[in-house]
């Protein structure tokens, strides 16, 4: 994959479960703070309830107080060590957001976590200095799913909505939202739990290099 010609001038990813394996990484930390207590199951339990708090200081507060355990912020600060730790790319599309800037495409994050979460996670993928915009709730005050963020990140970029395309696991942020906007976009189904999309679904981390080749 050297060289390639893209069908689009700008090429948006989400982070998290697109770039790399974020579940891994949280089942990983969360198995490891389990052990450390000495309770297992109700953490992991959460980490997989999507009725439950998404925030982990919140889920592991939770998790504390129902088993009667102290040790809050010890437990929190093992968890954000671990989680960081654990990270491991998606190698293929890690390779393919460099490739894509050598051949003159313009390339994006625009991701729903804050922008120091995202800092660290890039660093830890070797990805700091790639992306021609890094997107997050702070830089324009929306997110995804509004799809103004798409529109707002491509007025930035200097790209039609018809020009560029969308990366990502979640069809609710990733992928309609965007195609809203006028943007293409493809749904990362190895990284996500949800329904494959019937438009554009990659099931493989192939599949997302053959959707953007002419």
């Amino acid at each position: 994959m050297n060289s390639f010609v893209c069908r689009y001038e700008a090429v948006l990813f989400d982070m998290d479960n697109t770039l790399h394996n974020l579940y891994a990484a949280r089942f990983a930390a969360a198995e490891a703070v389990s052990a450390y207590k000495g309770v297992f199951g109700d953490l992991l339990f959460s980490l997989m309830n999507k009725d439950t708090p998404t925030l982990i200081p919140d889920m592991l507060s939770a998790y504390h107080a129902e088993n009667g355990l102290d040790g809050l912020a010890e437990s929190l600060l093992l968890y954000e060590a671990l989680e960081i730790a654990c990270i491991r790319p998606y190698e293929k599309l890690c390779k393919l957001t460099r490739t894509l800037k050598e051949n003159g495409v313009k390339v994006g994050l625009v991701s729903n976590a804050d922008s120091a979460s995202t800092k660290i996670r890039l660093k830890v993928l070797g990805l700091e200095e790639v992306f021609d915009i890094i997107v997050n709730p702070e830089t324009f005050g929306v997110k995804k799913p509004n799809p103004e963020v798409f529109r707002m990140t491509l007025d930035a970029l200097g790209v039609p909505a018809d020009k560029a395309v969308m990366i990502g696991d979640r069809t609710d942020r990733d992928v309609l939202p965007p195609r809203e906007a006028g943007l293409s976009a493809i749904h990362i189904w190895f990284g996500s739990t949800d329904a494959k999309d019937d438009v554009a679904c990659a099931e493989t981390q192939d599949d997302v290099i053959r959707l953007l080749i002419q």
